[in-house]
């Protein structure tokens, strides 16, 4: 009887086909195809230790294939079995990073295998962080990016990750499930308006680098790859100036971002609520030099218009908002171009209840007080 990968077949089949297989290549298509987990733990006893590595990365729970590989007595054999699993996960971060905190004994990743890409950082919590640092012994050489699409990709150390994740624990904690999805927003909010503030800093050094670069192509440069290669040099500076403040770390930890920075962090704390949302870009009309980030939320399946980055100025200057949750026709950016080609038509504003609003409010004073609303 010979098994085909399209073919259904019964665990039961799948298990007989395996014993009666001689060849190991044989042996591990079956194992491969069995779905019950337990069966084939059961089937590695049958298998021969210097082969055992091969099977044990066909099981499909990481916490199962951690156990197994403790299992392992000798040390050259576990390690070549982890190696072995770790070439498997190449371009699995996900996978990799649960493996790494399931493990009882310490590795050394290697060098091609040190850089992950989080899909948000649901991916990721202090306590897994904590478990890979015990785990994996150049785990400081370790580099993330978050996959924000619409965001500036900004790549992080182990150490600024923790930093991140630990904040984004804060920000998000003493939630509860039992609040409204409009409530959670509110929550969320507010703590990162109230304790976010704007870095000027960082726009003017930004734009004095623009200025040289402006200067320096259109002023003494003549031909394109000179003018080429003098841009890719003031992109990099630039990159590097904006490298905190646009992702998550500036404000976040150090408690000062850009707008993009704001939308980002809002993004991402609202995902630890299941909330959806979008980063949205757009260029001033008048200045195509001049950009802008906010977010679009959805809350209860309507569309939303919020800008953190302008309520964070008002409201700690004043305690008023005005760009939260707002539709297309008061949101006030018609002087923007939106860039992003997959935004919302957001249709009217989300109504706010007084008495809801400010139990929320009062009930959250880890930002302080709020004087008004919009």
């Amino acid at each position: 009887m010979k098994y085909k990968e399209n073919e259904t077949i019964s665990d039961d089949e799948l298990v007989e086909l395996f014993n009666q297989a001689t060849l190991i290549q044989e042996k591990l298509g079956y194992f491969a195809g069995i779905q019950d987990e337990n069966r084939k733990i059961e089937l590695l006893d049958s298998i021969p230790q210097n082969e055992k590595y091969k099977f044990i990365g066909k099981l499909r729970h990481q916490q199962d294939i951690a156990e197994q590989l403790s299992k392992i007595e000798d040390e050259k054999s576990k390690r070549k079995t982890f190696n072995y699993l770790v070439k498997q996960y190449k371009g699995n971060s996900k996978k990799l990073l649960e493996l790494l905190e399931c493990i009882d004994f310490e590795v050394r990743l290697p060098e091609n295998m040190l850089t992950f890409m989080l899909n948000n950082l649901n991916d990721v919590s202090m306590d897994s962080l904590i478990r890979i640092q015990q785990s994996v012994e150049n785990s400081s050489d370790m580099k993330f990016k978050v996959n924000e699409k619409d965001a500036e990709n900004v790549e992080y150390s182990f150490a600024e990750l923790s930093a991140i994740t630990a904040k984004i624990e804060e920000l998000t904690a003493g939630i509860s499930p039992d609040l409204s999805e409009v409530e959670k927003f509110y929550t969320i909010y507010f703590r990162i308006i109230n304790n976010i503030t704007y870095n000027h800093d960082t726009v003017n050094r930004t734009n004095e680098e623009r200025k040289k670069r402006f200067d320096e192509v259109f002023g003494s440069l003549s031909s394109y790859e000179e003018r080429k290669k003098v841009g890719e040099k003031y992109d990099k500076k630039i990159s590097e100036i904006r490298k905190d403040s646009a992702g998550l770390y500036g404000g976040l930890v150090d408690g000062k971002a850009i707008c993009v920075g704001y939308a980002t962090i809002l993004q991402e704390a609202l995902k630890r609520q299941s909330i959806k949302s979008l980063i949205v870009v757009g260029t001033r009309k008048d200045n195509f030099t001049e950009g802008h980030a906010w977010n679009q939320v959805q809350i209860d399946d309507k569309w939303y218009n919020v800008d953190a980055t302008w309520d964070a100025s008002m409201v700690q200057r004043t305690g008023d908002i005005a760009f939260m949750l707002r539709g297309d026709d008061t949101f006030n950016h018609n002087e923007y171009t939106i860039d992003t080609p997959n935004a919302h038509t957001c249709k009217k504003d989300c109504p706010l209840e007084n008495s809801r609003f400010m139990r929320i409010v009062n009930q959250n004073r880890w930002w302080g007080g709020i004087k008004g609303g919009r």
